[in-house]
């Protein structure tokens, strides 16, 4: 489960990104307990991922050159150089992660996560958002999503 929160942030971007799934759930009642703590702990993550943007953006990039994901990732960076496709990124991933769309993600992640998972997913959170730097943040917080970025899943 190495880095799960990682991972299911990324399976939870398209409520987030304003598809058809992007209402807000809307439990009967506030989450508590773990569930409390879970998304407590994904808006740490995000605001960590704020601070360390054009880290967080290089190492995405790297991951997405290496898997080639999207399809032709590879081709636009050896082509256009990576500075160019990072000045085009940062806009789609400041729109994805306005505080808005982070809170959206961090409710559903409380209303949607298997309670049996929760623990885990806060422990894999919370090492990560535990790292000193940026560096070791977003080295962390790829490494949960690589599996993601290979299969064109996210996070985009």
């Amino acid at each position: 489960m190495k880095h799960a929160l990682a991972a299911l942030l990324a399976c939870l971007l398209p409520f987030a990104c304003g598809g058809a799934s992007s209402a807000s759930p809307t439990p009967a009642s506030a989450p508590s307990g773990k569930a409390a703590d879970l998304g407590a702990m994904c808006d740490r993550y995000y605001a960590r991922e704020r601070l360390c943007v054009d880290e967080y953006l290089a190492g995405l990039l790297d991951v997405r050159v290496e898997y080639d994901m999207p399809a032709g990732i590879a081709a636009e960076v050896k082509r256009d150089g990576k500075d160019v496709v990072l000045t085009r990124m940062r806009p789609e991933w400041e729109r994805d992660t306005t505080l808005e769309n982070t809170n959206r993600m961090c409710r559903a992640a409380e209303a949607k996560t298997p309670p049996d998972r929760i623990e885990g997913l806060i422990a894999d959170g919370d090492r990560c958002y535990a790292k000193a730097d940026c560096a070791g943040f977003v080295a962390c917080t790829l490494e949960g999503q690589r599996d993601f970025i290979k299969s064109g899943a996210g996070p985009h």
